[in-house]
């Protein structure tokens, strides 16, 4: 770009940034009127609304920053110094990028807003990224000694962890990578937080899943926060080698971590507004703890799913379900007959078939397939080491927009997936695999978002199957099972001498009820997909139930999430946050249109009035 596109970009920035400083500021519609394209989208992250909300025409944008900007009292906007300055994009047509601050009631909000040549913002992200009130504690400087100079810092870090005299503020449950950031994130804030996990060994949720696992995401997709991945680190990061990673993280974060300790029972007192946990720890003894805030890291949420299939108690070899399977030692020279076509599914079959056994993946409904090239196209700058993780999530947040979202991944799926992959896709079909892409044309990772699977990225098993190696078997053709296997409607039966159920766990609301009770899961509802906003349901952000949250989902996401959970949870702690705010629901939405997820995901018009909103209601 030359200098006097540079000039031209920045002037147009400047221009909107001020005139959306003032009417902002003012609680004018009508100059927000003129800033906005008519078809904008907003994604606010725990800034302005203090929560995870999206508006998604101007009209909505309008209606909600009038509700909530006087009690945030937005000021001192600004062009963001520690990012890139105003340019265009390469797309068609360019747009222009503008990395921008300010401050609010509750601390300090990084943005960006992308804009027409006209001066028209397109799509705009607001970010809390620091508390006002809370200053963290992090970066730590002088001695340790200084501070403590009675106490040997292991002895401290001990004491620390084990709650003796009191209980954690936050108790977190699950020491995934949710769990673990979200603890980082909070001990910036001064709050120690206690994490606790089932299994012997930090690290070891990825350590004990099956041998064969390696991460499908690349290296910049995946990495942690304030300790990234040494230069030494593959691609694509083995199993074993991100579990030790876990256990690098909390070791040299001080995190406190409590493993082979396991959740029994919790309830919420609503006169203390504290919870009543009962844990089981590593000695075999009885602890009864009393945080404020009860954080479900997706410990305990993940409830194997075990399909009635016809005749399988009458099957006499071993059944497994994929979250026990380890490796294909025992299936050595076996046939072995893997339920579901998932990424897990693959893997397994893969595994067998490289022991020497022979894998047959049961298909039961259409998968979506990529190659490996082709996702990493969606991943973007996310495989490029030199360009900063925090730069590419704050782009990758903003395109997150509900509308925008969807249709960036149809036109990935229809421009780039669906023409660099068909000769894999039809290799596959050739073999008699079942393939779509997914909900009107969406692609991969859209149907995560959705359902948390639906799709294999091929690493390898693909190509297997094509060539033979691994077979596919279609459920409408399957009769029932017998003693040495299974049935086949055109009378012919095969033998297996093992099942393995690669058919991934009962929706994450199973979880909660089996952990807090079914009247928390009645109040909660639909745990993950799409809400009306365009986030994800139940997931972390505020819950119906005071003092719970729920986190899962990708690798990035916990890296994008945790730093937002961890401030509102510190603000609620602390005080901060404002009085209209405090109810999950605090802004009910009346909305013109619906997202429908669970049947096409498609925005359907039902009037044409514009959006309203209640707050506080």
């Amino acid at each position: 770009m030359t200098n006097h596109d540079e000039e031209s970009a920045s002037a147009i920035a400047l221009s909107w940034l001020h005139r959306f400083a003032q009417a902002v500021q003012q609680t004018d519609a009508a100059q927000l009127n003129d800033i906005f394209e008519e078809n904008a989208g907003w994604r606010d992250l725990m800034a302005l609304t203090g929560n995870l909300r999206q508006a998604h025409t101007k009209a909505e944008i309008i209606d909600l920053l009038l509700a909530v900007a006087p009690d945030m009292k937005p000021q001192a906007f600004r062009l963001d110094d520690e990012r890139p300055g105003p340019s265009r994009t390469a797309t068609t047509p360019p747009q222009i990028e503008l990395f921008f601050e300010f401050d609010i009631e509750l601390g300090h909000v990084r943005a960006l807003a992308y804009l027409t040549e006209a001066g028209h913002a397109v799509t705009l992200m607001t970010q809390l990224t620091e508390l006002a009130e809370v200053t963290p504690v992090w970066p730590k400087v002088g001695r340790f000694d200084d501070e403590h100079p009675a106490t040997r810092w292991r002895d401290h870090i001990a004491q620390k962890a084990a709650f003796v005299d009191d209980d954690p503020e936050v108790l977190i449950v699950g020491g995934g990578q949710f769990g673990v950031m979200t603890a980082a994130h909070l001990a910036r804030q001064g709050i120690e937080a206690l994490v606790i996990d089932r299994l012997p060994r930090v690290g070891d949720v990825w350590r004990t899943r099956y041998e064969a696992l390696q991460l499908h995401q690349p290296y910049g997709v995946v990495q942690f926060p304030f300790l990234k991945f040494p230069e030494n680190f593959p691609e694509y990061i083995p199993k074993d080698k991100f579990a030790d990673w876990f256990e690098i993280y909390v070791r040299a974060l001080d995190l406190n971590f409590w493993t082979s300790t396991t959740f029994e029972t919790a309830d919420y007192d609503d006169v203390d507004e504290v919870w009543n946990v009962s844990l089981k720890v590593s000695d075999g003894t009885s602890r009864t703890m009393r945080p404020k805030h009860l954080v479900l890291a997706a410990g305990g949420l993940s409830v194997p799913e075990w399909p009635d299939l016809p005749g399988l108690n009458d099957f006499q070899g071993s059944i497994t379900h994929a979250s026990q399977y380890v490796d294909a030692t025992p299936h050595t020279d076996k046939n072995v007959l893997i339920v579901g076509v998932g990424t897990t599914a693959h893997d397994i079959a893969l595994d067998v078939t490289a022991a020497g056994g022979h894998a047959t993946l049961l298909q039961r409904s259409p998968l979506i397939v990529v190659d490996l090239p082709t996702a990493n196209k969606m991943y973007g700058d996310f495989v490029d080491r030199s360009v900063s993780t925090d730069l590419v999530d704050a782009r990758f947040l903003a395109g997150a927009v509900y509308p925008q979202l969807r249709e960036g991944f149809l036109a990935f799926q229809r421009t780039v997936a669906d023409v660099e992959d068909a000769e894999l896709r039809a290799g596959l079909e050739r073999a008699g695999m079942r393939l779509w892409a997914g909900q009107d044309d969406t692609g991969f990772y859209y149907s995560f978002l959705r359902s948390l699977g639906g799709f294999y990225i091929n690493v390898g098993a693909s190509d297997a199957i094509i060539r033979g190696d691994i077979s596919i078997l279609q459920s409408e053709d399957l009769l029932q099972f017998n003693e040495s296997g299974v049935s086949l409607h055109d009378g012919t039966t095969r033998k297996f001498d093992a099942v393995v159920f690669a058919t991934g766990s009962q929706p994450p609301i199973v979880g909660v009820a089996q952990l807090l009770g079914d009247h928390v899961a009645e109040k909660l509802g639909d745990v993950w997909g799409f809400d009306s906003d365009g986030e994800m349901r139940n997931v972390c952000k505020p819950t119906a139930q005071r003092g719970l949250w729920i986190l899962m989902g990708s690798l990035p996401m916990a890296r994008w999430h945790s730093p937002l959970v961890a401030m509102r949870i510190a603000a609620e702690l602390r005080g901060l946050i404002p009085a209209a705010f405090q109810d999950p629901d605090h802004i009910t939405w009346h909305r013109p249109f619906n997202i429908v997820a669970a049947d096409s995901g498609r925005l359907i018009a039902d009037a044409p009035t514009p959006a309203t909103l209640t707050v506080g209601a």
